[in-house]
């Protein structure tokens, strides 16, 4: 149940009560409330919230579905509301949300939602877990290991130091000064190593998943 950090946004101070304490009931605890827009983005600045369950109709200019449009970088959304007309509905299906529920509702179709939210969440916390770099290989970031259809590869130190430098900088060329300078610091370093520990990374992948550019660098294929 830990996988949740959850802010609620409701304007009614009791309501918002009464939904936490439902939460808590299922087992949830990371629980955070707030009764106005300016509360909701003080939370949202100090916690690692990962899910909001919003009520449409808040007091003020900006409704629920307003305020979450101009979120940075939202964690997904629930909402809440009394409200079930086209007009709305078009609104919310534009922020794509995990779910909406129609005011009065039951603690079982709520629960149902957050589980629901919990599948969606740790989905994408895999997807972004394992880093496609084409031809079967895989990079775990979590693990930080290299895997080729599944199966993991061995690497070296060095080699995944490099390896890693080159995922951060996907799509643009690392030069030989920048391999020298992350991977051995202020330790001077012939251009043979460097172009050995280069050698030893290229033969445990496909050879053309890392590109030269003449006299400059190398870089991973971002295609």
């Amino acid at each position: 149940m830990e996988d949740l950090t959850i802010l609620v946004v409701e304007d009614e101070g009791l309501v918002a009560l009464e939904i936490v304490h439902t939460f808590q009931s299922f087992g949830y605890s990371n629980l955070h409330y707030a009764t106005s827009i300016k509360k909701a983005k003080e939370l949202l600045e100090k916690h690692p919230i990962n899910l909001i369950i919003m009520d449409i109709n808040l007091k003020g200019e900006e409704d629920g579905i307003t305020f979450y449009k101009q979120l940075n970088s939202p964690p997904p959304v629930i909402y809440l509301s009394a409200y079930k007309d086209d007009k709305t509905i078009k609104r919310l299906i534009e922020t794509s949300p995990i779910g909406y529920l129609t005011k009065p509702y039951r603690n079982e179709e709520l629960k149902a939602m957050l589980l629901l939210a919990q599948n969606h969440i740790s989905t994408s916390n895999k997807d972004e877990q394992f880093i496609e770099l084409g031809e079967g290989y895989t990079f775990d970031s979590v693990e930080k290991r290299l895997l080729h259809h599944n199966k993991p590869i061995h690497l070296g130190k060095k080699e995944l130091q490099l390896l890693m430098l080159l995922i951060s900088s996907r799509g643009t060329t690392v030069s030989y000064y920048t391999i020298e300078q992350e991977i051995w610091g202020s330790k001077p370093v012939s251009s043979s190593t460097i172009r050995t520990l280069i050698y030893r990374l290229r033969s445990k992948l496909n050879q053309n998943l890392i590109q030269s550019e003449a006299n400059i660098g190398i870089f991973l294929d971002s295609d």
